[in-house]
């Protein structure tokens, strides 16, 4: 899994596998030396897979809260759920995943969270 996040010292989008994003690198462009940003320092990086590692879960429920805001729905989340789905472009961010419980995850399935929204019961 990769992990795709801005380089610190000059603001691209770089790659780095995962398990290697605590490693010291150069920046291509200024040769300094950083460690990429995690989850909870830059929530628009984001994993190459539409599953989320526990790290970014965590970041998500920490910065958003347990309970999904869906009109009449007051659970405490079951999954995190990409507003803007995997299959049209939507990233596994900290930006794109929000708290979900299971029962609305699955109604909503692969459509934007809006337009859902605007359709649901």
């Amino acid at each position: 899994m990769k992990w795709i996040y801005k380089c610190p010292m000059c603001n691209q989008w770089r790659s780095v596998e995962w398990t290697e994003r605590g490693n010291i690198l150069n920046c291509h462009v200024t040769q300094a030396s950083y460690i990429p940003p995690t989850p909870a320092q830059q929530h628009d990086a984001y994993v190459d897979i539409h599953e989320w590692p526990d790290e970014m879960e965590k970041v998500v429920i920490t910065a958003k809260g347990n309970k999904y805001i869906v009109p009449g729905c007051s659970k405490i989340y079951e999954t995190l759920d990409h507003r803007i789905p995997w299959s049209q472009g939507g990233h596994t961010s900290v930006s794109n995943l929000f708290p979900m419980c299971d029962k609305h995850n699955q109604s909503k399935d692969d459509t934007n969270y809006s337009e859902w929204l605007a359709t649901k019961p």
